[in-house]
């Protein structure tokens, strides 16, 4: 599917309490989080959006050309906020999503939920729900979300689950997952709230066979 008519949306905007510093700044193998996710989503899209919350200054600092920053509309209300903002800057109707605490996230995914797209092109969002557990902050949204996303936002409706079930969001299985060339689902889709978690996740690129590679 043409790259062209495709944003990537990765979500640093969160306050990271529980990791203590900036998970999207931690350095993995030499590059920051940040930096190994717009590495996996880049093939996938013409431009990349990270939607910072309040943080701007910080990643425009990293002085990467490949992406653009935008700061939350809504600031203090959560991954939505993020969400909404980068919406707002998008061009494109479809944009693939990311948080920016999900480093084994490979190309293979993005690729693979664009091709759900393509069976599912009236819903509006596509998100993966793996053994029963919903990954909304890794997947795909319409722009014409957008209006419902902004009436969540300014009336503090701010469960991510509830709004996914009430836009029409299609929660693919692992078997769908599978079927569009997306392996290790569980592994890729690992994200990381506190140290041992991150460490847990530099364990796996270095020691195990799951690579780093995009």
């Amino acid at each position: 599917m043409d790259a062209k008519k495709w944003t990537g949306i990765i979500l640093a905007g969160g306050q990271s309490n529980r990791m203590g510093a900036n998970k999207a700044l931690l350095e993995l193998n030499g590059s920051a989080v940040l930096t190994h996710i717009s590495n996996a989503i880049r093939p996938a899209v013409s431009r990349i959006i990270v939607a910072t919350g309040l943080d701007e200054a910080i990643y425009n600092a990293l002085g990467d050309e490949d992406f653009e920053c935008v700061k939350d509309v809504y600031p203090g209300k959560g991954p939505l906020a993020g969400l909404h903002a980068a919406l707002s800057a998008s061009r494109t109707e479809w944009n693939l999503v990311s948080a920016c605490d999900m480093p084994l996230l490979q190309t293979s995914f993005f690729s693979g939920m664009k091709i759900l797209t393509e069976q599912y092109s009236t819903s509006n969002a596509i998100v993966p729900r793996i053994e029963g557990r919903i990954h909304p902050l890794a997947g795909v949204y319409h722009r014409r979300v957008f209006p419902e996303l902004e009436q969540c936002l300014v009336h503090d409706r701010l469960r991510v689950i509830r709004w996914l079930e009430e836009i029409g969001c299609h929660f693919a299985e692992i078997n769908e997952l599978e079927h569009v060339g997306i392996g290790h689902a569980a592994l890729q889709l690992s994200n990381m709230n506190t140290p041992d978690e991150f460490e847990n996740i530099r364990f796996r690129l270095q020691r195990s066979g799951f690579s780093s590679e995009r």
